[in-house]
């Protein structure tokens, strides 16, 4: 025992002892106790005594706790600041109650140097553990979101990541045609833009960020979706191309909402595909001039000579008309069996809608719509795009 207590347990640098061998002594000094078979009520209490210096000795470096009910504070850690100016950033913000205890878990925890630069939400009055931990868990740091809704167009979403980036929209156009640079999937050869492959859902915009590495950000999520649907074997099995699901995706997505409508318009599809007639479909006509939405185009847009025209060209249109999230694409891959031509909005503003096989059924449900159309001012005008 005595080698215990002559070994040398001061600080080099301060020459006082450190916590932890603080500690050691007091459980060395306690051994003592019980060898001498003092334990009783005397090594009770010199147990208890010992447990309550410790305490104190920690709490006068150290807060305990997670910092539940303690009020937040938004932290930056600065590019290249070491983990010393860390801790004094914590200490000033009253995260942590020294950085000595900061260091002495740095110290023990190889993982440290993997704290990252950037923006924090930490209680304040937490232990240098608990604080340590938080900055290595990347779900901690704050960041400047924005989202991408399923079906606009690349106009669109151009529109909203200049306004989330603070970047220049001309930047984010340039991206979107570089598809050489953007990470599109390898079967996508004769994609000429991002339209289709950028990916519905909601991104961390990073501190300094970049159009091009906003971009292919999207087009990666795109890319692990397709991968988890195995988009290019439910390819082969349907006889179409990937490409060609992301095409017949992008027209399901912008003529149905409802999440059971999806497959029966997938079969609509393939089966006007199937037996050569014009698809025939306004999304796609809505694309080719430049309208928002399938309703309201006038005999001029739908006399439209762009290929994307569905009411004057056969089959499908030569690229995506829009950016179709996942249901979307799952819908494109599994359509419902069934034999329908034919399908209405036979009451837009709910997204109710009328599937039918023959074109005199197709008469009747559009008969509905023109009825809905008709039944307000404001239908009439959602239906038509002007007043009557």
């Amino acid at each position: 025992m005595a080698t215990r207590f002559t070994r040398n347990l001061r600080d080099p640098g301060t020459g006082k002892f450190s916590g932890r061998e603080i500690w050691l002594r007091v459980r060395a000094m306690l051994a003592v106790v019980v060898s001498v078979g003092v334990l009783g009520a005397g090594g009770y209490y010199a147990y208890d005594w010992a447990s309550v210096k410790w305490s104190e000795f920690k709490t006068a470096e150290d807060y305990e706790g997670d910092g539940a009910g303690q009020p937040e504070v938004e932290i930056t850690i600065p590019e290249g600041a070491t983990l010393s100016a860390i801790g004094k950033l914590l200490v000033e913000n009253d995260v942590i109650k020294t950085t000595k205890a900061f260091t002495e878990e740095v110290n023990r925890n190889e993982d440290s140097k993997n704290v990252q630069a950037g923006r924090y939400l930490l209680p304040t009055k937490i232990s240098a553990l608990v604080a340590l931990n938080m900055l290595l868990d990347p779900t901690n740091q704050l960041h400047e979101r924005v989202t991408l809704r399923e079906g606009l167009w690349l106009t669109d979403y151009a529109t909203t990541l200049a306004k989330a980036t603070e970047l220049p929209k001309k930047d984010f156009t340039a991206a979107f045609k570089n598809v050489k640079k953007i990470g599109l999937p390898p079967w996508a050869s004769k994609a000429k833009t991002a339209e289709g492959f950028i990916f519905p859902d909601t991104y961390d915009v990073p501190d300094k960020p970049k159009a091009i590495d906003m971009v292919k950000m999207t087009t990666k999520r795109f890319g692990a979706i397709a991968k988890e649907l195995d988009i290019e074997a439910r390819a082969k099995a349907l006889k179409v191309t990937p490409y060609q699901i992301v095409i017949i995706a992008s027209i399901i997505e912008r003529e149905v909402n409802r999440e059971e409508d999806r497959p029966k318009v997938a079969r609509v599809i393939y089966n006007r595909l199937k037996q050569g007639i014009k698809l025939g479909m306004d999304s796609t006509v809505s694309y080719a001039v430049g309208k928002q939405g399938v309703i309201g185009l006038d005999d001029k847009d739908l006399a439209s000579d762009s290929p994307y025209n569905t009411r004057k060209f056969k089959g499908l249109p030569p690229g995506p008309i829009g950016n179709p999230g996942k249901l979307a694409l799952e819908a494109a891959m599994n359509p419902t069996k069934g034999d329908w031509l034919y399908f209405v909005a036979v009451n837009p503003a709910a997204g109710q809608t009328e599937f039918s096989v023959k074109y005199d059924d197709f008469l009747k449900s559009k008969a509905k719509y023109e009825k809905w159309c008709a039944s307000s001012d404001e239908n009439f005008k959602l239906c038509y795009g002007r007043d009557r």
